[in-house]
């Protein structure tokens, strides 16, 4: 089938149109065959859990690159619903707190587990944390585990608004674990004199803000305790190394120097 048009680009892939209803996400020539499968059996899980996710209808190959064919989300992000117009900002990040939480309420069987993943990223960073590696793993592993299913990235140019309802999309970070892991993340994201979703650009003190909104909302929901949530901000940070945000090193391993202080 000839390709229609491009609709999304990303590092490892481009979106174009397909059947009605459908897209195809085609990956790179030298992206390796095992990611392709590995992001189908993801979503395939994700879905089946009931997830606000695109639904995965399988594998195709389009001029030698390897596809995957999702459902269609015709619809904007809220990245791009904040860009439109900053002061309504706030109200965004609550719908994204709802859509969280939703997602939270979630199980299945069919995703890594969040500790195991969280203790690789805090490996892989060891060339940033030295000797940070084995104080920060030792308080992982005091951490709960988690049943529900987490996302692993969720910001607001990974969900997408359509018809009244919000999709979360890009799960190749999925995991069944701690929701509050997940939680964590997301509001360190905010609060990053780095923040890491162009072309969004925003003080540090409206990216507290942001954070703050998306907190009281989750926490309002979920019942979830803020000392909680703080408690994954530690190895949420040193795995988040690993991901060499420009800018964001000193950062990070500032926060992180701090926490293991006051253990």
């Amino acid at each position: 089938m000839a390709l229609r048009n491009r609709i999304g680009q990303g590092m490892t892939a481009e979106v174009y149109e397909w059947d009605e209803g459908r897209v195809v996400k085609l990956y790179y020539g030298h992206i390796p065959k095992d990611w392709v499968y590995y992001e189908e059996k993801i979503g395939r899980a994700v879905h089946q859990a009931g997830v606000p996710a695109p639904e995965v209808f399988g594998q195709v190959e389009v001029e030698g690159r390897c596809g995957l064919i999702y459902e269609e989300i015709a619809g904007s992000s809220l990245l791009a619903s904040m860009l439109k117009d900053l002061d309504q900002a706030e109200t965004w990040l609550v719908q994204l707190a709802r859509l969280h939480a939703d997602i939270h309420r979630c199980r299945t069987s069919g995703l890594p587990k969040q500790k195991d993943r969280m203790a690789m990223f805090v490996r892989q960073s060891a060339p940033f944390l030295g000797d940070r590696v084995e104080p920060v793993l030792e308080q992982l592993g005091r951490l709960p585990e988690g049943e529900s299913v987490c996302h692993g990235d969720l910001h607001p140019d990974n969900v997408l608004q359509s018809e009244g309802r919000l999709t979360a999309i890009d799960w190749m970070d999925a995991n069944t674990g701690d929701p509050l892991c997940d939680v964590a993340r997301t509001s360190m994201m905010f609060l990053s004199p780095f923040i890491s979703m162009p072309p969004l650009s925003i003080s540090h003190e409206i990216g507290q803000q942001l954070s703050e909104t998306y907190l009281a909302e989750y926490c309002r929901l979920t019942g979830a305790e803020r000392e909680a949530i703080n408690r994954w901000r530690l190895p949420v940070a040193a795995a988040r190394l690993r991901e060499r945000i420009p800018g964001e090193q000193e950062w990070l391993l500032s926060y992180i120097d701090r926490q293991l202080e006051s253990l």
